[in-house]
């Protein structure tokens, strides 16, 4: 169906300064023309005076800018092909997440990573979202909703998983699920953790996630000289304690991550020594992989007519040069 409509409608406001402009031109003219007045005939006054020229270059304006707003009629179906990646984001949420050698917190450190990265991913790209703690738990399905995952992902805190502990195994095989079986190749799951696998299976899911040819890359936060747990988010001092009544100190488990990640053939990245570490993996690793193509069909193309404003502006432009440079010669 052809229907004329505009690719930047929001620009016609600047369609309310013709009056103005007309209204400027014309006493601009009117004022030239008076001081020329003993040397114009009738009908040259009326072919350029000063209301006919500024009607002229007026509606020449108005004309630029109906090419600014770029007219669109006429469409055609063209074959198109999207594909992308599919990401899963394993988050820990433990309670180790919570110490302050990162700012604010090194759960809020690894949820601002995520946030950034997320304008960087092209539109065919999904990303899912699974928290895990002493167990696992699917927070956002692998989704194009870039803005629905980013509202999740900022709700998403250590409440969200019941368990306690941090079982690495339950975050990659969780993850794998959320992949499933169709687009593995072109999968990838990036685990943001402090790396305290007090489980141990971590290394056995990752050969798993290996044999599936799934790449995980891990992402380490925290200090490896360690930091207090704090209780309470609010900014009193309240540390965490073990049964003898010890404060625990958490500290990054950077060799563990590097050998879980090594196992895929995936990056180990400490964020306690680069900054923007997802962006980073994303430009490394993320951007060449091959692509899952997830949709074929046809989109349809406007046609651009600017050229049918475009040529009468400058017709009348060019009118206005040939008669302005005459009188002045």
């Amino acid at each position: 169906m052809n229907q004329l409509s505009f690719s930047h409608p929001e620009l016609w406001p600047w369609a309310l300064a013709v009056v103005p402009l007309w209204l400027l031109l014309f006493g601009i003219l009117r004022a030239r023309a008076r001081a020329r007045a003993a040397y114009g005939a009738p009908l040259t006054e009326r072919v350029s005076g000063p209301a006919a020229r500024a009607t002229r270059l007026t509606l020449a304006a108005a004309l630029l800018l109906a090419v600014w707003v770029e007219p669109r009629y006429g469409e055609e179906q063209v074959q198109v092909e999207r594909a992308g990646l599919d990401l899963v984001f394993a988050l820990d949420t433990s309670r180790s997440m919570l110490a302050r050698d990162m700012e604010p917190t090194r759960l809020g450190a690894a949820k601002r990573d995520i946030l950034t990265v997320l304008p960087d991913l092209k539109g065919g790209d999904r990303v899912g979202l699974v928290a895990f703690a002493g167990e696992a738990r699917l927070m956002v399905p692998l989704t194009h909703d870039l803005s629905s995952f980013r509202q999740l992902l900022e709700q998403v805190d250590t409440d969200a998983v019941r368990r306690g502990g941090t079982d690495l195994a339950a975050a990659l095989r969780r993850s794998l699920e959320v992949i499933g079986t169709d687009h593995q190749a072109t999968a990838a799951i990036i685990l943001l953790t402090d790396g305290e696998d007090l489980t141990g299976a971590g290394k056995q899911a990752a050969r798993e996630a290996h044999d599936r040819g799934v790449v995980v890359h891990a992402v380490g936060y925290g200090s490896t000289r360690g930091s207090k747990i704090t209780l309470d988010q609010s900014g009193n001092e309240s540390f965490l304690r073990d049964e003898k009544g010890t404060e625990v100190v958490s500290a990054l488990d950077s060799e563990g991550l590097r050998a879980l990640a090594s196992v895929t053939g995936g990056e180990f990245l400490r964020t306690d020594v680069m900054a923007l570490p997802l962006r980073q993996l994303k430009e490394k690793r993320l951007d060449a992989m091959v692509k899952r193509a997830y949709e074929k069909g046809e989109e349809t193309i406007y046609k651009t007519r600017f050229q049918w404003v475009l040529i009468p502006a400058m017709l009348l432009l060019l009118f206005e040069l040939i008669r302005h440079g005459g009188r002045r010669r």
